[in-house]
């Protein structure tokens, strides 16, 4: 009896064994097919992320060279503006040296200084109107401030000699 019931303990043993390790291989197929879906969804969610990061990227870029744009007309609109308002300056002074040609005495010495004096001015301020031409999107408003300052300044200093 105790060789049967040994039989059987081995038997018994024997048929757990084989069906451990048909469920131990059978978790591991499932566990191998669980990684290789979670690699798919991986893969696919990172490709998605880049889809939308190279979208927003693109959107910045077309955003910047808008911006990019806007700000050289806008620079290109006051230098012309200023040059026009340069060419009526010079033919204000154009008309002031005339003028001078038909006074004597004091009052032509006067407007010849102030003719000089505005000459001086007004040169000082086309140097300064070179900046425009290196200006940076954030020195802009100083630079337009200065400029703003100095045309008011002369063309005061224009009526004024007039």
């Amino acid at each position: 009896m105790i060789r049967s019931t040994t039989i059987f303990s081995v038997a018994l043993l024997l048929s757990f064994a084989v069906g451990c390790d048909k469920s131990g291989a059978g978790e591991q197929d499932k566990a191998n097919v669980a990684q290789s879906e979670a690699n798919e969804k991986i893969a696919a969610a990172k490709t998605e992320a880049d889809k939308k990061i190279n979208n927003a990227q693109a959107e910045a870029d077309k955003k910047v060279a808008a911006a990019q744009a806007d700000f050289a007309k806008t620079i290109e609109d006051y230098r012309h503006s200023t040059q026009t308002n340069l060419d009526d300056l010079n033919k204000k002074i154009d008309t002031l040296d005339a003028k001078v040609q038909t006074l004597k005495g004091k009052p032509k010495t006067d407007l010849q200084a102030s003719v000089g004096e505005l000459r001086i001015k007004r040169d000082a301020f086309v140097a300064d109107r070179k900046s425009l031409e290196t200006t940076t999107a954030t020195a802009w408003d100083a630079t337009k401030a200065k400029l703003d300052k100095e045309w008011t300044d002369l063309k005061a200093m224009a009526d004024k000699a007039s």
